[in-house]
């Protein structure tokens, strides 16, 4: 029996912009800030969207500063939770975002991850079902790597400078590179979702329902020139 997947989610997206040369001078940077504190989510200025491939077991909600997400008993391998920001990511970029996993069961199966939207470049936080199952990691084609994870508090960074991009988990007062690699350098969204596959499931298909309840702390940024 699969089990019921609480996702509590809260984001600060600060997107700082530098994007430019206008009558020969530089233009103010700006910022926009999403603290998720109205009770809707904001599809005008923030995202383009949000949404999930099980709508009949997976519903969000934006209200007191977090964007909530449950997930059903009844819900059914390889679901998918995210959303993407309708303001794109231009040149160099730095997107910062920290969770708080608040229940989080051993080998659960579930990522909670910061993306590169239209892309599979992602950095995350994942418990595996099977040993050592807590871990971070990264996929920057064709590369992808996992280090391994302690705590339940965290915080997911990627960056772009250039072509390269470099995935990072924060420890203490540090940033601590997973892995780098080269990537696409056109305008690009920014996605956080939380998921899981068949495969991570078909080991628990017996297994009784379990809960996890996962945070995003606003602590993300986004930065382009």
């Amino acid at each position: 029996m699969l089990r019921k997947i609480s996702l509590v989610a809260a984001l600060l997206a600060t997107v700082i912009a530098f994007p430019a040369i206008a009558g020969g001078g530089i233009v103010t940077p700006h910022r926009i800030d999403e603290m998720f504190r109205d009770t809707s989510i904001d599809y005008s200025h923030v995202w383009a969207w949000w949404g999930t491939n099980q709508p009949a077991f997976v519903d969000f909600a934006q209200g007191g500063g977090v964007l909530t997400v449950n997930v059903a008993a009844g819900a059914q391998p390889d679901f998918n939770v995210s959303g993407q920001t309708r303001c794109l990511a231009h040149g160099d970029f730095d997107a910062q975002v920290g969770f708080n996993l608040v229940t989080w069961p051993a080998q659960n199966g579930v990522w909670v991850s910061l993306m590169v939207g239209g892309t599979p470049f992602n950095v995350y936080r994942v418990s595996w079902q099977f040993e050592p199952s807590e871990a971070y990691g990264a996929y920057l084609p064709p590369v992808g790597t996992t280090v391994s994870a302690t705590g339940t508090t965290g915080t997911l960074r990627l960056t772009r400078e250039g072509d390269i991009f470099t995935a990072y988990y924060r420890s203490g007062d540090s940033w601590v590179p997973i892995i780098s690699g080269t990537g696409p350098t056109g305008d690009v969204p920014l996605t956080l979702g939380s998921s899981t596959s068949r495969e991570q499931q078909r080991s628990r298909a017996q297994s009784q329902s379990r809960s996890t309840t996962s945070t995003y702390s606003p602590t993300a940024s986004f930065a382009r020139r």
